[in-house]
């Protein structure tokens, strides 16, 4: 079950190299894609979807964790497109409820640029609350921030979709699964979900920790942060109630294509204006810097942007500081590249449960930048 799929000629040295992870069981089942200007110029997957070992196949999808921020980051992209929202508003200006405990000065390019406070769940809270949306809304907004807004940066790694994603439900009366759907996704074909429906359902990859071994989560949960309230289930992130839920921080399901396609039409929105999502020059412009800090959840520098975007994320989104784009816990990625004008990403079942730039995804992406210069 080696790579399946588009390789142009000039790339097959990067095929190569994803065979060589799966037949040295680097990796069991994942997919690369390069999209410029909406033709593929590389789209290969293989390995198998389960422990069945059915074959993966192009339709075949997969949970991204934090790799779905940055499609619902799209979203909020189309939003100021269309005038729809204004990121530099207070988000009680749109969501009144919020305004409670102290979250008067929360901007919502505060949420955005994981600077507002709201980065934890202050209660304790279990996998299965993550699917209840009203009860997650009403614990946000009746949760005291940790610190003023652009005062700290801490990676909102759970909280950040329910707080942008009510933002979104309550401005256009969607979901935002709902809504991506709408403005982007069954407008091109794209196979991403927050939510996956029945059609797709039985296309989802099973998580594996199979190769990398479990992530050691600490058992001290009294002193709850980004990540470990609440604490990762491989198994549940595995169930049908999970998949078909709208957890959009961390639970958005698809396929290379579709990610690298929507970095494909913002890469090139800033290139040359294409406005596929966002004029160019709102999209250069909420792509700033914000203030560039040690991210506290993270314990590294990291460059925000005002967009929620990753800036210059080093190698892990190829040669060009212009690059954006955000990867996700286990090993998926997804940016646009707007020297080149395209997308790339990269989406695997099998789970590299440590914070640092995924070496899988890393080999292809170099050799890639070798032989397109």
């Amino acid at each position: 079950m080696l790579a399946q799929g588009i390789c142009e000629d000039k790339f097959l040295e990067v095929k190569n190299i994803f065979n060589n992870l799966l037949e040295t069981k680097q990796e069991t089942g994942a997919a690369f894609s390069v999209i410029q200007n909406k033709k593929k110029i590389i789209s290969i997957f293989g390995g198998s979807k389960n422990s069945k070992n059915e074959t993966w196949t192009t339709n075949t999808i997969v949970n991204t964790f934090s790799t779905s921020k940055g499609i619902y980051e799209a979203c909020v992209a189309k939003l100021i497109n269309d005038s729809l929202i204004n990121i530099e508003k207070p988000v009680s200006y749109y969501w009144p409820n919020f305004n409670n405990n102290n979250k008067s000065n929360i901007l919502i390019k505060h949420i955005l640029s994981h600077q507002s406070g709201i980065y934890r769940f202050k209660k304790k809270i279990e996998n299965q609350d993550l699917i209840d949306w009203e009860k997650i809304i009403f614990i946000l907004e009746n949760q005291e921030p940790d610190h003023l807004p652009g005062e700290f940066t801490y990676y909102h790694a759970k909280t950040h979709g329910f707080l942008i994603g009510n933002l979104i439900k309550i401005i256009t009366g969607l979901s935002v699964g709902a809504y991506l759907k709408k403005e982007i996704t069954n407008k091109n074909n794209l196979n991403f979900y927050f939510g996956v429906d029945d059609e797709n359902i039985n296309n989802v990859a099973d998580l594996s920790l199979n190769i990398f071994g479990p992530e050691k989560i600490s058992s001290h949960l009294d002193n709850f942060n980004a990540f470990n309230n609440p604490p990762h289930s491989i198994n549940y992130y595995n169930s049908l109630e999970w998949r078909s839920s709208e957890i959009p921080s961390m639970g958005g399901h698809g396929n290379s294509d579709a990610i690298a396609s929507i970095y494909d039409f913002l890469a090139n929105d800033y290139k040359q204006d294409g406005q596929n999502i966002i004029k160019q020059n709102l999209l250069t412009k909420y792509l700033s810097e914000t203030n560039f800090q040690k991210d506290l959840s993270l314990n590294f520098q990291i460059k925000w942007t005002n967009l929620g975007f990753i800036l210059r994320g080093g190698w892990m989104f190829g040669k060009h500081k212009e690059s954006f784009g955000h990867n996700g816990w286990g090993g998926s990625l997804g940016y646009a590249d707007p020297i080149n004008g395209l997308g790339i990403s990269y989406v695997t079942k099998e789970l590299n449960p440590t914070m640092g730039i995924d070496q899988r995804a890393l080999k292809l992406i170099r050799k890639f930048y070798e032989l397109i210069d």
